[in-house]
């Protein structure tokens, strides 16, 4: 089963036991969800960088094809190969009558893939019996990828034995695989409860994939520690990709005080990528208090991006001042791009504004 692919605007992951990279990122880009959850694809790609002994599928020497037949060869596998096989295939199959098969394996199989497979299967078929065992290994299994795959399943679990594992876990497991998994799970389940933990990591974890995860999760985990949280490291995170990421965050929050944070950073940090970010996200809360602000960027800023990014914003929040600006800037703009950029905005706000033709009858 093909697991999607990774989304660029997903932060690189590397686990503490050598490389891993999860999935590839591009400046100003928040991760988009596939069939599987973030945590789902994060925790599955770090297993399959972070554990040097695993074989792919074409050389798996496994025949099992039904559910039945896989349970058994998840318990009597002589092979990692086989039982690895078998884990994948019952995940895929989706079927509750496995998940004995699946728990005893998490437990108990020698093979880390077997057990990282097997707590994968379990959250794709979602019985609420699996929630405990999936705890345990995240709190207990000595391996890092296992316990990651740990995490990302429980995204498919809200109850609270899961939001406080994962918050444990988000807040103090040793390795950053387990705690940008975590977080995302975190921010799949969206429980309030989690705001406190995520909001932590993205102050103080020392990992910067760690604090962007932590951002992007808290567009769906809703407090206002939360929002304290973003504000504060879009004014202070010493990395920009993190600064960035606070800044896309907040974009998706609906929240009026978060504008103030958005217009400082697009007036005064020293990085593009945050000034991009944040003329994307105040164009995406159409908030007009930032029209002014966004017409200075477009005459001034040192970056053509984030002067073409502001003119887009400012197509987005419309309105007579923006559209009267974007016309100037369309016919008499020193830059042919920024020209150009704002020509493009002017006719897709026309475009907008046009009735939808009728439907013609048959």
């Amino acid at each position: 089963m093909a697991l999607g692919s990774p989304h660029p605007g997903c932060e690189p992951v590397r686990a503490t036991e050598g490389p891993a990279p999860v999935a590839p990122r591009a400046p100003g880009g928040l991760c988009a969800r596939s069939f599987l959850p973030r945590s789902a694809w994060a925790a599955l790609m770090l297993l399959a960088g972070a554990l040097p002994g695993a074989l792919p599928v074409t050389a798996w020497a496994a025949d099992c094809n039904t559910v039945p037949a896989c349970i058994t060869q998840l318990r009597f596998g002589e092979t990692r190969a086989q039982r690895e096989f078998a884990a994948r295939v019952l995940g895929e199959r989706g079927s509750p009558v496995a998940v004995p098969a699946l728990v005893e394996a998490l437990k108990s199989d020698q093979g880390d893939y077997v057990r990282a497979l097997s707590a994968h299967a379990l959250g794709l078929i979602g019985e609420s019996g699996a929630t405990a065992p999936l705890v345990e290994a995240l709190r207990t299994d000595k391996q890092a990828p296992v316990r990651a795959a740990a995490a990302a399943a429980l995204a498919h679990f809200a109850g609270a034995d899961a939001v406080s594992a994962l918050s444990t876990a988000a807040r103090g497991d040793a390795d950053a695989g387990v705690r940008v998994a975590a977080v995302a799970a975190l921010g799949d389940i969206g429980a309030p409860e989690a705001v406190a933990a995520v909001g932590a990591a993205l102050a103080a974890d020392a990992r910067r994939e760690v604090r962007m995860r932590a951002a992007q999760a808290l567009v769906r985990v809703k407090g206002a520690p939360g929002i304290a949280a973003l504000k504060k490291a879009l004014a202070g995170d010493a990395d920009a990709a993190v600064r960035a990421q606070a800044a896309l965050a907040m974009g998706e929050i609906e929240d009026p005080a978060l504008s103030e944070a958005l217009l400082a950073a697009l007036e005064s940090d020293r990085e593009l990528a945050v000034r991009q970010a944040a003329a994307q996200s105040l164009g995406k809360r159409r908030d007009t208090k930032a029209v002014l602000a966004l017409i200075r960027v477009v005459q001034r800023d040192s970056a053509l991006e984030v002067r073409q990014e502001a003119a887009v914003a400012l197509g987005r929040v419309g309105g007579p001042e923006a559209l009267e600006a974007l016309s100037y800037f369309a016919d008499h703009s020193v830059l042919p791009q920024v020209r150009r950029t704002a020509a493009e905005v002017l006719e897709e706000y026309a475009a907008r504004l046009q009735p939808a033709a009728p439907a013609q009858d048959r």
